[in-house]
């Protein structure tokens, strides 16, 4: 199908405190990767999540190293540690592994379209790195959701055109998908992952028909959700060689700058 390893564009490492995840080190990753032939990923770890970058990055390039080049990694930046999370991100500039930055508006409690997160856009913009956010539809069980609903990056999307924005999770359910799918046709630089627990059927190939392969990344959210979970439904789905080829690899290789030999 391909000469090209399979990149899994939406992972995390770490324990994420909220409940037990059995294989959430960067050598339990692996294993799974190898297992299921994931070439490499990209990933954050959940101790960025929480406190944002400013304490990570060294921890991260190490995890890089270690990988041999398999798991590249983003900046989380926090839009109330902003200062911390900037002069960090500039340490980290150049080296190696560094592909982008995340943000999560629904998990520091900040709405996506913040004035606060303006400095996260710039920086992304001057250093060519991709943005990655957390988003997902409106929940009657999580009311911060509402913080990362698509329609609120729209802001941020349309005046920094040059980054290229992946939302997470395509939105999620719902409206949420609906307005993430939008975003994708009306504005060049928006792609979507379908990271997570977003059991549907015919999900990718909906996806694929809404906006085309090249706008569309397999994700796993490892080690929320097993890699096999989103990797069978492309791996089996009623795609073509071609199609499919782009979402394993050919979208993030794009977006985050990810290159092979072939």
């Amino acid at each position: 199908m391909t000469a090209h390893p399979i990149v899994d564009a939406h992972a995390h490492i770490g324990e994420p405190g909220t409940f037990l995840v059995p294989q959430s080190t960067p050598e339990q990753f692996l294993e799974v990767m190898d297992k299921v032939g994931i070439g490499a990923a990209v990933l954050c770890d959940h101790r960025s999540v929480v406190e944002g970058c400013g304490g990570t990055l060294d921890r991260l390039a190490r995890v890089y190293e270690r990988s041999e080049g398999r798991l590249h990694y983003l900046a989380v930046y926090h839009p109330n540690r902003s200062r911390e999370c900037l002069a960090a991100m500039e340490r980290a500039l150049g080296r190696p592994g560094l592909v982008g930055l995340k943000l999560h508006p629904s998990f520091h409690g900040v709405p996506a379209e913040d004035p606060r997160y303006v400095d996260a856009w710039r920086f992304a913009t001057e250093a060519n790195l991709a943005v990655l956010a957390h988003s997902w539809s409106v929940s009657p069980h999580n009311a911060t959701q509402a913080l990362s609903t698509p329609e609120r990056f729209e802001r941020y999307v349309a005046q920094f055109g040059r980054v290229r924005f992946v939302l997470g999770h395509a939105g999620g359910r719902g409206s949420g998908r609906a307005q993430a799918l939008r975003m994708v046709r009306e504005h060049p630089n928006v792609y979507v992952d379908f990271a997570g627990d977003i059991f549907c059927r015919r999900l990718v190939e909906s996806l694929v028909a809404a906006v085309t392969a090249g706008r569309v990344l397999f994700a796993s959210d490892f080690p929320w959700v097993d890699p096999r979970a989103n990797l069978s439904r492309v791996l089996l789905g009623d795609l073509s060689d071609e199609d499919r080829a782009r979402i394993l690899w050919g979208t993030a290789a794009e977006v985050y700058g990810i290159g092979y030999a072939g």
